[in-house]
């Protein structure tokens, strides 16, 4: 995940990434923020670990930190894209 990115339309975001436990659920965010701007764009996904761990107990794929990211950061670039046309 870069730090900054530019959109289609030329405006520059800087991009914040960041996890947090939310009630017992993990939130993962990503955030971009126009350069100049308060308000930003987010993305976030909230897991919850007793279905992970039940995930791993029947031996089902577990989606790793690095692959929720990877997951959010392809939604944040529609969003952008789709925000900006």
């Amino acid at each position: 995940m870069p730090p900054y990115c530019r959109s289609r339309t030329g405006r520059v975001y800087r991009i914040q990434r960041f996890s947090e436990d939310v009630e017992g659920r993990m939130r993962y965010v990503l955030r971009a923020t126009a350069i100049g701007q308060s308000q930003g764009v987010e993305a976030s996904r909230e897991i919850d670990p007793a279905l992970m761990r039940d995930k791993v107990r029947h031996g089902q794929v577990v989606p790793t930190p690095e692959d929720t990211f990877e997951q959010l950061w392809q939604q944040l670039r529609l969003d952008l894209d789709a925000s900006a046309a």
